[in-house]
């Protein structure tokens, strides 16, 4: 809801702004030239003034970064029951006292997310490395232990840079833009729109130095119509530049694909240091590792996404 919004607002505003500047290179109002559609564009700055407000008033961003708050701690909490030997111990030797166990723990966790924004802002701004585990890793039965390994080396390694590289590829598997055609393209647009309206209202100052002083002979045409419009489309790019970099930092760009690929990067090294380890010791240290950066990893994402804002 929160992007949704957002995006809607941020549209709203451009048409009224994109109407104002065609107003002033058409050097009079588009209610002739638009008919209707005049009522659309100037209403835009209303609609957009609403749908701000219902995003700040209705704290969506806040709801939708709680929303992932929690569901990426559910996944956390589920994986690191398998690093808890004493608890798997269970599941074969004593499968009731592992159900009221498991039972037990997760009542727990329901209740501390039933206030999810107080968990959640406790999570980003006091969190430790002792705070991120629901669970205490520990492993003294061999055969059960490699059994988990095996386990968690797909679960975990595999699968967590299965989605960096997903996240960080240049074509998207869905339809649509992928973060990394979106963080592209927007930034070419508001690069190349705000240096075009700088290039343009550099032409307008000749225009306008030409009328100021007609023996230059800079301009040889009406110089009035010339500097309406040269003023006009500068605006028009500048309202496109502003409108692109209001959307990248709607949408953290380029801080989110960043952000994906030096976790990439970093759950590589666990995962070779995982690989190369010669006992169970050292590979639990380095799964132990991976859920700490997990758990780091989500407080980075949700500081991110905090800061994110598309006009107010």
């Amino acid at each position: 809801m929160f992007h949704r919004l957002g995006v809607g607002s941020l549209f709203f505003a451009l048409l009224t702004l994109l109407s104002a500047a065609l107003a002033s290179i058409n050097g009079k109002s588009m209610v002739g030239v638009l008919g209707w559609g005049w009522v659309f564009a100037e209403g835009g700055s209303v609609a957009a003034l609403i749908l701000m407000l219902w995003n700040r008033l209705g704290r969506h961003r806040v709801l939708w970064c709680q929303a992932v708050f929690c569901r990426e701690r559910i996944r956390q909490w589920h994986f690191q029951t398998l690093l808890d030997g004493q608890l798997i111990g269970l599941l074969a030797k004593k499968p009731t006292e592992f159900k009221a166990e498991v039972d037990r723990r997760w009542a727990a966790l329901q209740q501390n997310l039933l206030d999810g924004y107080g968990m959640m802002i406790a999570f980003v701004r006091h969190g430790s490395r002792a705070d991120d585990f629901f669970h205490q890793p520990s492993y003294s039965d061999e055969p059960e232990a490699t059994s988990v390994l095996d386990a968690l080396s797909t679960l975990r390694f595999e699968h967590q840079l299965r989605y960096s590289h997903r996240k960080t590829e240049a074509e998207g598997e869905e339809a649509g833009l992928a973060l990394e055609e979106r963080t592209n393209l927007s930034e070419s647009v508001a690069t190349f729109t705000l240096a075009g309206a700088v290039v343009v209202g550099a032409f307008g100052f000749f225009v306008a130095l030409s009328q100021a002083f007609p023996g230059l002979a800079l301009f040889s045409g009406n110089a009035e119509p010339a500097s309406r419009v040269l003023a006009g489309s500068a605006l028009l790019l500048a309202v496109l530049s502003a409108a692109s970099r209001a959307y990248r930092a709607g949408y953290t760009l380029p801080d989110e694909s960043e952000s994906y690929k030096e976790y990439c990067d970093r759950i590589r090294e666990y995962k070779a240091v995982f690989e190369s380890a010669t006992n169970a010791e050292e590979k639990f240290r380095q799964l132990e590792n991976l859920e700490a950066e997990a758990a780091s990893e989500l407080r980075r994402f949700l500081r991110m996404k905090m800061r994110a804002t598309f006009i107010f």
